[in-house]
């Protein structure tokens, strides 16, 4: 039996949200919890201390990179996932290199690659199923 994980996604758009949280739900034992910015994604992180943290890069109040960066300090165990549709994968890949765990998607492939990406930085026992 699969062991839960937690997995907070942070996004100011709220039909994004939507889709990843829906996208995520199918591993019944992953938990999604939900940020609108990156001030509240740490005050989530705070709150649950998420085994993952899937940070859109360009929102308001507190943008990704800067909530990466706190987060880090906050709750060093916590993988991070950078996503964007505003920068060239090659942009995203050194702000992901740099502030999170080198993991960078692009909105547009988020269905393909969430799952896969947030697995591979799960242990064994709480990847997807």
């Amino acid at each position: 039996m699969p062991i839960p994980a937690k997995i907070l996604i942070a996004d100011d758009h709220r039909l994004m949200r939507r889709t990843l949280r829906s996208l995520l739900a199918r591993q019944r034992h992953w938990k999604v919890y939900e940020a609108t910015d990156g001030k509240e994604a740490i005050d989530e992180t705070r709150r649950v201390r998420p085994d993952v943290a899937v940070l859109d890069i360009v929102m308001p109040v507190m943008s990704g990179i800067e909530a990466a960066y706190e987060m880090r300090r906050l709750a060093p165990d916590t993988k991070i996932i950078l996503m964007s549709s505003h920068y060239t994968p090659e942009e995203a890949a050194a702000l992901a290199r740099l502030f999170g765990d080198g993991n960078f998607i692009a909105k547009s492939e988020v269905g393909k690659d969430l799952v896969p990406a947030i697995s591979r930085v799960l242990p064994e026992e709480s990847q997807a199923v």
